[in-house]
């Protein structure tokens, strides 16, 4: 059922996303005049710097809480890199466990002008419980792309499909390919 929900909600936002007037803008949508590809003026403008992330809650047997901020900065019209947190809680009351994972990211974008498209590659560090005394680092490789959606401003809402090229048996107990997640970009 969520899978179909998935779709159907990927499938709308792709067509309203085809369906914008050509004047909604949402930064990075713009084709640069310059040849070089990077806009006038140069240095560092909070223009170009995003925030956002990814919010989960689930209540019940199985509580789980998720948060995932990001930061990321436009260094061309095109391209957008960032680094991000990530911090997980899991409690399984029917076998009384608990446990908390943590981690980093460091992540590129390349957003597609005109179209609501974009390529993503992202490396991830994530530390979790492996058993009750020792915890273990897992480093994941993430290639995929997604589809975006312009909510105001230079702000926009996006769903990613995503492939761990570094897949393992430690990887798979988190998140087995392939990995759909989403989240918001709010533009400063």
């Amino acid at each position: 059922m969520l899978k179909k929900c998935l779709i159907v909600l990927a499938l709308f936002i792709s067509i309203t996303g085809f369906s914008q007037d050509e004047d909604s803008y949402v930064f990075g949508d713009n084709v640069s005049n310059n040849s070089n590809g990077t806009s006038e003026g140069g240095g560092f403008s909070w223009d170009r710097v995003t925030i956002g992330g990814g919010l989960g809650l689930s209540f019940g047997t199985i509580t789980v809480l998720e948060i995932a901020p990001n930061v990321g900065y436009y260094l061309t019209d095109h391209i957008l890199v960032g680094v991000g947190g990530r911090y997980s809680y899991y409690k399984d009351n029917t076998y009384d466990f608990s446990t908390n994972t943590y981690g980093g990211r460091v992540y590129g974008e390349y957003l597609f002008g005109g179209v609501p498209f974009l390529a993503h590659v992202e490396t991830e560090l994530i530390n979790l419980e492996w058993t009750q005394d020792v915890r273990k680092n897992i480093v994941n490789v993430y290639i995929g792309g997604g589809i975006k959606q312009r909510i105001g401003g230079r702000s926009y809402l996006y769903i990613l499909g995503l492939w761990n090229l570094n897949e393992t048996k430690e990887s798979y107990i988190i998140q087995p390919n392939p990995i759909i997640t989403g989240g918001i970009a709010i533009g400063l």
